[in-house]
Order: structure tokens, then sequence, then C-alpha cells
């Protein structure tokens, strides 16, 4: 990397440059687009009134209310009308919720990013006086804010987890729990377990995988953005959250500039927001007294 300034690009960003990239713009195209789905993440995700914690409410899917709604489908095997079609019709509707909110989820919120209109310049009052189009870019949005607005070049972007313009690319949805912090919930050790109960744990562990983020397997995709920090004098976060589900990309960031004494700018609204910012930061590896705070319209 030959940029003396990295900057980390979060939705905060297109918040400040008016796109409508909020949570609450997908959960009301999701309600257009998908009733079923709605009710879904609705029931089972505690993802706010605003769906604003939706990403890492993946992992915190309210199973034992699945597992509840959906056994009005475990018949009995004693009842009178028993039929072998019986056995499947549990895990089915088990099914339909775990593909809903985990591959269904990400084809609508895939369709639902590419509808995403960037304002043109002149409806930005806001807009930044400072970017550097020879800093390189560190973003987690699927928009071309950066492009369309700034002209960034795009070979100075990194869109982390995919952009939106390029048709046919993934774009990276999930939560930070890994498979190895959480027990499993299917066990193969109780044989008096309903097989049809035991069957549909397995399709929720399935669930919990599908909506894992691989963000391991992406910083070593991008290995080479993230060995060559040498040439970075100034890091500036402009509108991430900071949040646990994108922790690994920032602690090998703060990993891969060596211990050198880097200057970290962190954008904020208000003066009042610096101090959480400021203690999320050094949480993540970065030495406080090298932590500094502007507001937007400082940048």
């Amino acid at each position: 990397m030959d940029a003396k300034k990295l900057y980390i690009i979060g939705n905060g960003f297109d918040l400040h440059h008016k796109v409508q990239s909020q949570y609450s713009n997908f959960k009301a195209f999701v309600r257009e687009a998908d009733s079923d789905l709605f009710e879904w993440v609705e029931q089972y995700v505690p993802a706010g009134d605003d769906w604003s914690a939706l990403e890492s409410a993946l992992a915190d899917i309210l199973v034992e209310n699945v597992v509840d709604d959906c056994m009005q489908f475990l018949t009995s095997y004693a009842v009178e009308n028993w039929s072998d079609s019986g056995h499947h019709d549990y895990q089915y509707e088990v099914g339909r919720i775990a593909e809903g909110l985990s591959g269904r989820l990400q084809e609508v919120f895939g369709q639902w990013v590419r509808q995403i209109a960037i304002p043109t310049t002149d409806l930005i009052p806001n807009k930044l006086k400072s970017l550097d189009l020879a800093g390189f870019y560190l973003n987690f949005n699927y928009t071309s804010t950066l492009r369309v607005i700034y002209n960034i070049p795009p070979e100075r972007i990194l869109h982390i987890h995919g952009e939106a313009a390029i048709e046919g690319e993934d774009l990276v949805l999930g939560h930070a729990w890994a498979p190895e912090e959480r027990s499993p919930l299917h066990v193969n050790d109780d044989p008096d377990q309903d097989h049809r109960i035991t069957e549909g744990f397995r399709i929720l562990d399935r669930y919990f995988e599908d909506t894992f983020k691989h963000s391991g397997h992406i910083i070593e995709a991008n290995s080479d953005f993230f060995a060559e920090l040498d040439s970075v004098e100034q890091v500036l976060v402009l509108g991430h959250s900071l949040s646990r589900v994108d922790r690994e990309y920032f602690t090998t960031i703060v990993a891969g500039l060596k211990g050198r004494k880097i200057g970290w700018t962190i954008a904020v609204r208000k003066p009042d927001y610096y101090k959480e910012k400021q203690a999320l930061l050094a949480q993540l590896g970065v030495p406080l007294e090298c932590i500094q705070s502007k507001l937007w319209t400082e940048i």
C-alpha cells in the first residue's frame, strides 16, 4: 500500500450523505417485498424496533420460539389418522423459517442494497472537504458513494463485504458468533429424543453456520491489503459503529500497523459521542493516546 491515509468507511458515512441506507429502510423494504420474511424477523430475531441491530441479532435468533411455534406440526404417531407424510412436517416448517432468515434474507438484502439511490452532489449540504484521492478506503458499505460523490478511484477502495454496483457479487451480511464459540443444538447421545426434533435442531445449527460472517476468510482473501500498511501515517474512521461483528478486521489492522504510534481520528456528530467511540477503539487495541475525534463538519 502506498497511501499515507487509511479511511475506514461505515454506514454513518452514507447516512451523512443522505443515503437511505438505514436498517429501518431495509425493514420497510422487506415489509413490501416478503411478508413471511418480515414476520419471521419480527418474531424470531431481536433486531430492535428499527432493525438497527439486525446483523448481530442473527446470532440471537429465538430458537425456543421457533421450536414452540412449529410444535403444532409435530403430530403424534398415536393419532388415528396418522400419515407417513407427517414424518417431515415439523422439519419442513423449521426449515422454512431457518432458510428464510438465512438465504432468503440475504437475497432480499441484496435486492434492497442494489436499489438504493446515491443523491446528487447538489442535494448534500455537508459534503466533506478533505478526502484524500491518494488515500486508501476500507469500505464496509455496499454502495458506491465514495466513487459517485467524491470521484475516489475504484482501485483505491476495498469493498470488504462486496459492492452492489458489481452485478452478481456476493454481499456479506452476518453475525460474529463463531461455531467454536457455541454449543450445537443437536446432540447425538439422546436416544429418547424424537428424531424429528433432532433433525429440526440440525437445521437450526446449519442456520447459525449459514449466517456466520467468515471475517477470517475475508481477511485471508485480502491478505495483501492487511499485510501492507507500512506507509500508513493516519487512520480515519468515518461512520463505522465499531461493533463486535467487525472486530476481527480492526484487530488485524492494529496488528498490521506493527506497534507504530499512528494517529486515529474518529468522526462524531456530537462531542458527547467521543468517549464512547474512544473506548470502543481502545478495546480493539488502539492506544488511547493515539485517538482523537473530529466533528463531521471539520473533516
